[in-house]
């Protein structure tokens, strides 16, 4: 297996992990049970689930935790770091 697939694969399985524990702390809000720590939320971001956190956060009904100003700025902190980051890579990466 290739770095290029070894990456693929965690993207993908992050990604829907990510997605996973989003829903759950969806479907348990409000209704007294232990909810998912938002710190591990962002963490799941942060190793590469933000396109999982976002699918979870604002295109599945009912959206989750779009109206927490103060996670919404962490959670695009994180994704404007991860694009800059890309972005970088991407211009380093020509010859």
């Amino acid at each position: 297996m290739s770095l290029f697939e070894g990456i693929l694969i965690w993207l993908l399985a992050i990604n829907i992990i990510t997605v996973v524990i989003y829903r759950y702390d969806k479907m348990v809000a409000g209704s007294g049970r232990s909810r998912v720590p938002e710190s591990r939320l962002l963490l799941l971001a942060l190793v590469g689930g933000t396109p999982g956190a976002y699918i979870a956060m604002y295109l599945m009904q009912p959206r989750h935790k779009t109206r927490k100003l103060s996670f919404l700025w962490k959670f695009w902190g994180i994704a404007i770091v991860q694009i800059a980051v890309l972005i970088y890579w991407q211009l380093g990466q020509r010859p």
